[in-house]
């Protein structure tokens, strides 16, 4: 994978949030309109690289171009959690937060969602010599590792609750990576994006091969997930604001660049069935639908 450049340092990063947090009489300025607009960035294989100091990958390049599309001047990434970007967010910490946020009737109640800038399913890591699933009931006897309180989660209870499947949940995706790895569970389920991330890790590929030790089979589990960038309650304008930035993103050149530049290129070289995907294959899997499909209003579905 191509890096990305980081677009601010730890010690300046530091600076910027005592600029959100300054105690002053004045309100803040809207979140976009901020001298240093604050992102809490959640980091995952291939999109944003858990191995960097600061975000690097697609999810950098995304960030990056979104913003200057909104007119913002300059932005700073801090590391959020999926167990404290809520927090992060409504306690006022961070501007905004972006990167593999489901959308749902619950969270759209608490903030503005601004979908989405990668649309993606959800599936199923597996050994490269697993035998092959095309259908749920191909799953039965065996184990299924998730992520608890994740929608992945929520969403493999109900769908395979009428075949004989072990479920397990974690408290972390690599535990889950790991347990498949030593044939301890047969599969792991979270977003596919993020699975074909976990195939191009370095200690995911075999050195006898040069193929990845994984393989993310086609079959698709629940609801199509947009991807959103979640803001403050009330930050309704700057919401629609990166609506429109999110919609001239998607539909540029640069967002085909940046996901085959620094994901989906390094996946079909290394996925062991050395798959192809053309440019229209990449945009009707993971391209996002941005019209009509934000939650900036209340009732916005």
């Amino acid at each position: 994978m191509k890096p990305g450049k980081p677009s601010w340092s730890v010690g300046n990063l530091a600076a910027a949030l005592l600029l959100v947090t300054a105690c002053g009489a004045a309100a803040p300025p809207p979140p976009l309109d901020a001298d240093i607009v604050s992102v809490g960035v959640k980091l995952y294989p291939g999109l944003s690289p858990v191995d960097s100091h600061l975000p690097v990958g697609f999810e950098a390049q995304a960030r990056s171009k979104i913003l200057k599309h909104a007119g913002v001047q300059e932005s700073a990434p801090t590391r959020v959690w999926t167990s404290n970007w809520e927090t992060a967010l409504s306690d006022r910490k961070v501007h905004m937060v972006m990167g593999m946020i489901s959308d749902n009737d619950l969270r759209a109640a608490r903030f503005r969602l601004a979908r989405s800038y990668l649309r993606t399913d959800l599936a199923l890591l597996t050994l490269a010599d697993a035998e092959p699933v095309n259908k749920v009931e191909d799953l039965a006897g065996k184990t299924i590792c998730t992520v608890e309180e994740t929608t992945a989660d929520e969403t493999m209870k109900v769908e395979l609750r009428s075949v004989d499947v072990d479920l397990i949940s974690l408290t972390s995706p690599e535990e889950c990576v790991e347990m498949v790895k030593q044939g301890n569970a047969f599969a792991y389920s979270t977003d596919r994006i993020i699975l074909m991330g976990f195939t191009t890790q370095s200690e995911n590929v075999s050195e006898k091969t040069k193929k990845s030790l994984f393989r993310v089979p086609d079959l698709s589990f629940g609801r199509q997930q947009h991807i959103s960038i979640a803001l403050h309650k009330d930050h309704e304008e700057a919401c629609r604001r990166l609506v429109s930035a999110i919609d001239a993103y998607v539909r540029s050149n640069d967002w085909l660049a940046d996901l085959r530049g620094q994901l989906i290129d390094e996946y079909l070289r290394l996925a062991p069935d050395s798959p192809h995907m053309t440019n229209e294959d990449i945009r009707q899997k993971f391209g996002p639908n941005t019209i009509n499909a934000d939650r900036c209003a209340d009732g916005d579905v």
